[in-house]
């Protein structure tokens, strides 16, 4: 039995090698970030997926929270869907709050999203989804 997953809007599937599972993935974030991000699997079995993406920016990893910037990047949806109107972006969770020059939700927010994307696009439903944001990198784990 395969499990699907989204990654910067690739979607994929726990029978995938993770050498082609990688490629496209970076394929989509070289065209996206101009090769500013990467993305790695850690692991990959039919019940599980740990994946990472690897990225520089500004973070404080004790606050339960993920930016913009990050949102658009695990889903591959434009960052304007994690933006309030008021600055020209069409927000597609709630709540989002600024902090200088990034928006930001809880993590909890955005795992529901995530959730409801996989389940609209594929029907695919999840046990667990856990992430934690680095400076350096996204750490994402799902259970199937």
């Amino acid at each position: 039995m395969k499990n699907y997953f989204i990654a910067n809007g690739e979607v994929l599937n726990t029978n995938m090698s993770i050498k082609e599972m990688e490629s496209r993935v970076q394929a989509t974030l070289d065209e996206n970030t101009s090769g500013m991000a990467q993305f790695r699997i850690k692991e990959v079995s039919e019940k599980e997926i740990r994946m990472f993406f690897v990225r520089d920016f500004d973070y404080n990893p004790d606050k339960p929270i993920i930016y913009d910037s990050d949102m658009a990047l695990i889903t591959g949806v434009g960052i304007g869907a994690f933006q309030l109107q008021t600055v020209g972006g069409y927000p597609m969770i709630h709540p989002l709050k600024f902090a200088g020059k990034n928006f930001y939700t809880d993590i909890t927010s955005f795992i529901r999203f995530y959730k409801f994307q996989l389940f609209e696009e594929i029907g695919q439903t999840v046990e667990h989804i856990g992430l934690r944001c680095y400076s350096d990198r996204i750490l994402m784990q799902i259970i199937f």
